[in-house]
């Protein structure tokens, strides 16, 4: 992964704007908001990009991803992260580490975005572009044993369960990445999956089924975990026999979906039934000049070749966009 010291230093400095206003200011340095800073720096437009953890997103996180074009023999997460990092440092972005808290004026033409660190910036259009957290089970075990044996981050976290055994919680993509990368470090691995079938690919889904390592528990999820300072045991119940299984485990990573994080925009732009916001085919949400691309964007495919694609789509029409309302305003 890129060093914490070498990614501070690059995002040190914050050169001041003509009259302090950024024509695009990118919430999120994921694929989709450096796609964006890189195609807007290209336009010459004035781009801010925040990012309040490290960059890359999820990208940085994953295991190995092989259906990114340009990498036929597959890329670890954290490589790709970099790279894609390393590309946005070529151009004139300016690029800090703080955490967007508040945005007012949010349908006014001049927008302020406030950081954690009581930064102000103004900007013409805004791009959320900040991804999806982890779902959370919502149980009290859950609460208790979080970064004490319950984890949201394989690829984190794994060396610290090198030769024991641990859980996998979910059956989907992330999930069975997670067993696979995990596979690798631990000495017995279970899946607690509520279905009876895996939602993977299939390639995925083959590795995981023929790995002697792991242990599919179908039809089944977590009732109750054990221990003291940390996790040492769980008691798994079958959602169908109502049948419970005690398992001796130290580690618990949960992978039962993404969602999108808390509404920093507030009800004033629209998202669908599940939180995603709605845009149309140019990023533009229905507040003007605020965009949405990657992720958090309502949208079938979640990649991150669809979230380097919104991103550029979205940089382009700002561009037209400001370009448009500046030309109608000296006429």
């Amino acid at each position: 992964m890129v060093a914490i010291e070498e990614t501070l230093g690059q995002m040190e400095k914050v050169p001041e704007t003509p009259h302090n206003i950024y024509d695009i200011l990118i919430i999120g340095a994921g694929p989709a908001g450096m796609s964006a800073a890189v195609c807007a720096s290209r336009a010459n437009m004035n781009v801010l990009l925040i990012e309040k953890a490290m960059p890359g997103g999820e990208t940085s996180i994953s295991y190995k991803i092989d259906n990114y074009l340009g990498f036929p023999k597959g890329i670890t997460g954290d490589s790709l992260g970099k790279r894609m990092e390393e590309q946005l440092f070529e151009y004139n972005v300016t690029y800090i580490r703080e955490d967007v808290t508040e945005i007012r004026n949010i349908r006014k033409e001049e927008k302020t975005v406030i950081t954690d660190m009581g930064t102000e910036f103004k900007t013409k259009a805004i791009l959320y572009a900040v991804g999806l957290e982890p779902k959370p089970l919502g149980t009290d075990f859950e609460r208790q044993f979080l970064g004490r044996g319950i984890s949201y981050y394989a690829q984190c976290d794994a060396s610290r369960y090198e030769g024991k055994d641990v859980a996998v919680v979910g059956g989907g993509n992330c999930a069975c990445y997670a067993a696979e990368y995990l596979s690798d470090y631990v000495n017995k691995l279970y899946i607690i999956h509520r279905s009876d079938f895996i939602k993977a690919v299939r390639s995925l889904k083959d590795r995981v089924l023929n790995n002697p390592k792991i242990v599919i528990m179908w039809d089944s999820e977590i009732e109750e975990v054990f221990g003291i300072d940390k996790v040492e045991k769980i008691k798994v119940r079958n959602t169908r026999t109502n049948q419970y299984t005690w398992i001796d485990t130290k580690g618990i990573f949960v992978n039962s979906g993404r969602i999108p994080p808390k509404e920093l925009l507030g009800n004033t732009v629209n998202v669908d039934e599940s939180g995603f916001i709605v845009t149309d085919e140019y990023m533009r949400t229905n507040v003007p000049g605020v965009y949405a691309a990657g992720d958090i964007r309502a949208k079938q495919i979640r990649q991150i070749a669809t979230a380097v694609s919104d991103g550029m789509i979205a940089s382009i029409n700002i561009e037209r966009d400001i370009y448009r309302n500046q030309f109608h305003s000296r006429a």
